[in-house]
């Protein structure tokens, strides 16, 4: 016994046509409409110098981590070029002294540079991410718990007095005749960079502050059901963004969760 083809309804066909609107409407809301506005808040917490609320909306310790592997690029860069300005372009004593002072520095940047009240005076500057994030670098590479002053040779050195190198070495343990065979700093250097170029203005100092919308977002994409990736450009004519964010959908909001300067 056949039984006759089953048709749907009118009535059935309306309401699914009527459904569908309604789910793209929502989706269209969690994953754009939603994401904008906890960006808004972001933005409106810079402006106001609102530490709370950017504590509800970025994920500090993670964005921290996130930021780790650009941080160590930078200071490794400056910490090469200095360690060459005070007499070796490399071998073990660089290599020993690195792994010595940059873990320490590396943190260092990331306690300073990645905090509510920084985020807001680097807002304030009207600085990119980059030079911010660079200008930091430097400073901290030139403190005390960096190189600093340890790479410059003092001048009029006698050739058996200790060099600034042989100084830095034995501060970590380090024998420099065992490594270079006594030889220490060649040449009197500069610190790698300018801490002065990491200057960046108090909240009061600067009534500068960027404007943005849609035209400064450079890259959109879903990373998994409940994750974003957006990147900026402080300059809505730009190619590439300067730091692309990560969202994520965590206890009832989008939170940034990472944050990847371009180098």
């Amino acid at each position: 016994m056949s039984r006759s083809p089953v048709f749907a309804k009118p009535i059935d066909i309306l309401k699914l046509k009527s459904f569908g609107p309604l789910v793209f409407a929502g989706v269209l809301a969690f994953y754009v409409a939603w994401p904008a506005f906890s960006g808004y808040e972001i933005k409106s917490s810079l402006d106001t110098h609102n530490v709370e609320g950017l504590v509800a909306r970025i994920d500090f310790p993670s964005v921290r981590a996130s930021l780790r592997p650009a941080v160590a690029v930078k200071v490794d860069e400056v910490v090469t070029n200095a360690l060459r300005k005070a007499g070796t372009g490399g071998g073990a004593l660089a290599d020993q002294l690195k792994a010595q002072v940059m873990p320490r520095i590396v943190d260092g940047v990331l306690a300073t540079f990645v905090t509510p009240e920084m985020l807001i005076r680097i807002h304030a500057s009207g600085k990119s991410f980059k030079e911010a994030l660079d200008g930091i670098v430097f400073e901290r590479t030139s403190q005390a718990q960096g190189l600093g002053g340890f790479m410059i040779a003092p001048e009029g050195e006698a050739g058996g007095a200790k060099s600034k190198l042989d100084e830095i070495a034995g501060k970590y343990g380090i024998d420099v005749g065992k490594v270079l065979g006594g030889a220490g700093a060649k040449d009197a250097g500069a610190p790698a960079g300018d801490a002065a170029t990491s200057a960046l203005p108090a909240k009061s100092e600067s009534g500068h502050r960027p404007k943005y919308g849609l035209g400064n977002i450079k890259h959109f994409s879903l990373t998994g059901p409940l994750g974003l990736s957006v990147g900026v450009s402080r300059d809505a004519n730009a190619r590439k963004p300067e730091v692309t964010a990560e969202l994520n959908f965590v206890g009832g909001s989008w939170i940034v969760t990472a944050l990847t300067p371009e180098l």
